[in-house]
């Protein structure tokens, strides 16, 4: 049976809040301790993918959360999960 890749491991993660299979304690507690031990490995299955979602992700999504409401923490990472997705899409370089 084949590995699961980091970058499909990390997308579940951030699926699995946003579909409310995982509370927002969970996702605050482990987000950066996942991305930390995952991120390595992002990078070197691709570097173009590993970079995207830390910008989208972590920067412009989960570091700028502190301080919302469970609402709102949702719909910013609903929108920056949104856009990374969309930036793969349309090749983000």
């Amino acid at each position: 049976m084949p590995k699961k890749s980091a970058s499909i491991f990390m997308l579940n993660f951030i699926r699995e809040y946003l579909d409310g299979e995982n509370e927002r304690l969970f996702f605050d507690l482990d987000f950066n301790y996942t991305l930390n031990q995952y991120y390595p490995k992002m990078e070197r299955e691709d570097p173009d993918f590993a970079e995207c979602f830390v910008y989208y992700l972590a920067e412009r999504g989960f570091d700028k959360s502190k301080g919302l409401s469970d609402v709102e923490h949702k719909k910013l990472l609903r929108q920056q999960y949104d856009e990374f997705m969309a930036a793969m899409h349309d090749g983000f370089t």
